[in-house]
């Protein structure tokens, strides 16, 4: 059995006690009274007098009974509840993944300590579990030792984004058996959570001065690199901006100064470094670390190559629409291609977009279909709007395995994408426009022109031919990859790498990387950035703790009233009956022990 107090402010009736200590060392002063016979002066003990002084305390029944009285109203007060010590409780963690708590692991690991030690008292036992708020990322500790689990903190990573932990706040709670236990969510900042979790903030508010964005441009043939610093605090802040070069001995160029007001952006651009094809942008250090460097890598996209053998006005339309789409070259129909436009009815070799001919010579004029279009849930098709789109009635497709309808019009397909597979087991896709283009407003459709150029897209993504680009951290990377495909890491300012399985995905930090198999050049030379400007502002950051509410209510419904609370109303009772008549009976008796004149 284990005692608390579910209502320790009861205790402050206990100032009752040092207020009676100092009315018991009052006494009146005693005065004069002339008188002929000593037994006219009644024996009634210090007589009244005028004023008062302090005296020795003396022993007092009255005083001791009075003490006993006000310690026993303290004790109903504070409303002392029983707890019988649980045999066993589950504790669940949540760590905020958020990038902004690296500015407070070591508050979070002092705060989550104090916590836990103070909750591990409740029971003989406890099972503990130790998770991340972020998605894909795996638990970090779950056994019964709590040295154990601090220890898995230094483990803890926090890099992601702003995101949301319902989920893992959620898996958390379903750990926790029939509600036996607690589940706790760490953070940097007051944030909304179920009743029954524990909320602990370690957050502060700080200045902090980060970059939000970076890419390189092209002016007049001259790359630039560009980037975007931030200031979102309160307070005015003062920078200085370097450009290194990896692997250099110094850096390209002097430190830049940079003053930014508060809650000002400022964009800075200057001119690649000469035979450099990769630069660390460095701003001067403060307590968030995370958006102080600025990895960038020179771009060379994957051009995708596309040849147009359809003649005619619908072949002219669609070359016009690649023309326009980013890193596509036209060549010649006979050339090889990575993308080809044809006849629908021609069997392609590659990747390849296929619409039937334009209608000649003296065809009707064309007939609009009030039939409605539908598009299904796909990635080529996905937010594109159709309503737009004026045409006849699509035109039969013959059904063949590997078919997958995008867009409809009535009961037939009108846009589709065609799966074949070749004799040595590569699979190329196709994209089907299933009306005559030439005699509709495909001319005039924004749909249609984002979804060819999402279909070079993804004809980009599947080409094996070397590249370089620069990604948001923990991004999707969109490229072929084999068992033997490693990511291979170069933090900022280290000389040494880290290579590991290559899942497809950026590194998690800011960082240079490349992509490739061993002992080969590598396919992909990137960097990784921190893009993310809500977790550089700290301005909301804060301080809490709704652990010791919410402990102290599932302590309140567990617990059971004290059994000896009418004992203490009894000692009440008799204190104060004690106190009140004591003077009365020791008159009486002293009194009676008189002896007669």
């Amino acid at each position: 059995m284990s005692l608390f107090l579910a209502n320790p402010w009861g205790l402050v009736a206990l100032v009752a006690v040092p207020a009676l200590l100092v009315i018991h060392t009052l006494r009146q002063r005693s005065r004069r009274i002339r008188s002929s016979t000593l037994f006219l002066i009644e024996h009634a003990g210090v007589p009244p007098a005028g004023g008062l002084r302090l005296e020795r305390l003396r022993r007092s029944v009255p005083l001791a009974l009075q003490i006993l009285g006000a310690a026993a109203i303290a004790w109903l007060l504070a409303e002392p509840r029983w707890i019988a010590t649980r045999p066993r409780q589950t504790v669940a963690v949540v760590l905020d993944g958020s990038a902004s708590m690296q500015a407070f692991r070591e508050p979070a690991r002092e705060a989550l300590e104090k916590a836990l030690r103070r909750i591990d008292r409740a029971a003989r036992r406890t099972d503990w579990h130790l998770l991340q708020s972020g998605p894909r990322q795996p638990p970090l500790y779950a056994g019964d030792r709590l040295d154990e689990l601090l220890a898995a903190l230094v483990g803890w990573q926090p890099v992601l984004g702003t995101h949301d932990p319902a989920a893992a706040i959620a898996t958390a709670a379903g750990l926790v058996p029939g509600g036996r236990g607690t589940v706790l969510f760490l953070t940097d900042r007051s944030t909304r959570v179920p009743d029954t979790v524990g909320l602990v903030t370690v957050g502060t508010p700080i200045d902090n001065v980060g970059f939000a964005a970076g890419d390189v441009v092209d002016r007049d043939g001259t790359p630039h690199w560009r980037a975007v610093i931030t200031n979102p605090g309160a307070v005015a802040q003062e920078r200085s901006l370097r450009v290194r070069i990896p692997g250099a001995t110094a850096d390209a160029d002097a430190a830049l100064p940079i003053r930014l007001e508060p809650g000002q952006h400022r964009t800075i651009e200057a001119t690649w470094p000469t035979d450099a094809e990769r630069v660390e942008l460095a701003l001067s250090s403060d307590r968030f670390t995370f958006d102080d460097v600025l990895p960038l890598v020179r771009p060379r996209p994957r051009r995708v190559r596309v040849a147009v053998r359809l003649e005619g006005p619908t072949g002219d339309l669609l070359a016009r629409m690649l023309a326009a789409a980013p890193a596509v070259d036209l060549v010649a129909p006979e050339a090889d291609a990575d993308l080809v436009v044809d006849d629908w009815k021609v069997t392609p070799t590659t990747a390849a977009i296929l619409v039937p001919p334009a209608t000649t010579g003296d065809a009707p004029a064309p007939t609009y279909a009030a039939t409605p279009v539908a598009a299904e849930d796909h990635p080529l098709v996905s937010d594109l709007g159709w309503g737009g789109l004026l045409s006849g009635e699509p035109l039969p497709v013959d059904d063949r395995q590997g078919d997958q309808p995008l867009v409809w019009k009535g009961q037939r397909p009108l846009v589709l994408v065609r799966t074949t597979v070749a004799a040595d087991g590569a699979r190329r896709e196709s994209l089907l426009l299933a009306w005559d283009l030439a005699a509709s407003t495909a001319a005039r459709l924004p749909a249609l022109v984002v979804l060819v150029e999402r279909f070079a897209e993804r004809v980009r993504s599947r080409l094996d031919r070397p590249w370089a680009d620069n990604f948001p951290v923990d991004a999707l990377i969109d490229m072929p990859a084999s068992d033997g495909t490693i990511l291979t890491v170069e933090p900022p300012g280290a000389a040494a790498q880290a290579a590991e399985p290559f899942l497809g995905r950026a590194p998690a930090r800011p960082a240079h990387f490349a992509v490739g198999t061993a002992g080969a050049p590598p396919r992909l030379v990137a960097a990784a950035q921190a893009t993310d400007a809500r977790e550089s502002d700290f301005r909301d950051a804060s301080t809490g703790d709704t652990l010791t509410a919410l402990h102290l209510e599932q302590r309140r419904k567990e617990a059971i009233l004290d059994p000896w609370a009418p004992l203490w109303l009894a000692v009440i009772a008799a204190a104060l009956a004690g106190a009140w008549g004591w003077p009365v009976w020791s008159a009486a008796g002293h009194r009676s022990t008189r002896p007669a004149a």
